[in-house]
């Protein structure tokens, strides 16, 4: 399927900055899954933007300007051909062993209840494929959507709250699949809302998380518990990382240029993509 994305991100400062470092994750990685026929990404004021990428491969753009800056435009856009591979993710290569995957962080501790749940949810598995697939399921018949408004809660947060957005299911289902040892983390992206059972959590933008987990034999699949779908051509991945932090398209921190703090909060107002297919 051929996917045209446009995502803007529309920044206010108050009081304005008077510079501003940012590190945005903005373009997608070419795979078996995905190929990226053209991409680019602006910033509507002058600056320099530097582009490498991270230790779990990743490109990463840095961004540096100078103010003061009441408000900062930043636009990613481009068109990708993407492919269903049943989820599996081909073609990409792996700087880290899955053992790096199971790793705890922040953002996906599990706790009593959420292992319980874990364990519960994997009950009756006859193969490694099924312990994701069972999860998956289970996330998404005990939470319940909700779109996006700021950052992803802990797992341990959003399994209490019983809702979440799809970045916060994906960190529950993160949490206790690590919890039952099948490696797993966290995906930035898009999901294209005609695909197939996108309509069933429509965000406020197609900008969404979803997760991997690795299975012996096949390697790295998404799943999508908050369409309670593995990844397929409605999907566009951006990053891949142990949680959002590591994957979020977009981290902001104003740069102190003087020899006081500047009070300089951003705050994203809009955030919008239009797709065609």
């Amino acid at each position: 399927m051929r996917i045209s994305v446009r995502h803007v991100i529309v920044q206010e400062f108050a009081p304005p900055a008077r510079s501003v470092i940012q590190l945005m994750r903005l373009r997608p990685r070419p795979s078996e899954s995905q190929h990226v026929m053209s991409w680019s990404i602006e910033a509507d004021v002058d600056c320099q933007v530097r582009e490498q990428q991270d230790a779990f491969g990743n490109f990463v753009q840095t961004l540096d300007a100078d103010g003061p800056l009441q408000k900062l435009t930043v636009t990613a856009r481009g068109e990708i051909d993407t492919f269903d591979t049943a989820g599996v993710l081909r073609g990409d290569w792996e700087r880290f062993s899955t053992d790096v995957y199971l790793r705890d962080t922040d953002l996906t501790e599990c706790d009593p209840d959420l292992r319980m749940f874990a364990r519960e949810a994997i009950k009756g598995f006859k193969t490694e494929l099924d312990k994701p697939h069972f999860l998956m399921r289970a996330v998404d018949e005990i939470m319940s959507f909700e779109p996006a408004e700021s950052a992803p809660a802990s797992a341990i947060e959003a399994f209490k709250a019983k809702k979440g957005s799809s970045g916060e299911m994906a960190h529950v289902f993160i949490a206790a699949a690590r919890s039952v040892g099948l490696p797993a983390r966290f995906v930035s992206g898009y999901l294209a809302s005609e695909s197939d059972g996108a309509e069933a959590a429509a965000d406020t933008s197609d900008l969404r998380g979803w997760a991997e987990a690795y299975v012996e034999g096949l390697g790295w699949i998404g799943f999508d518990p908050s369409i309670c779908l593995c990844m397929h051509d409605g999907h566009v991945r951006l990053a891949a990382a142990l949680d959002y932090l590591g994957a979020a398209p977009l981290r902001v921190s104003p740069l102190l240029t003087a020899t006081r703090a500047v009070d300089a909060r951003a705050r994203i107002v809009q955030g919008q993509f239009q797709r065609q297919s």
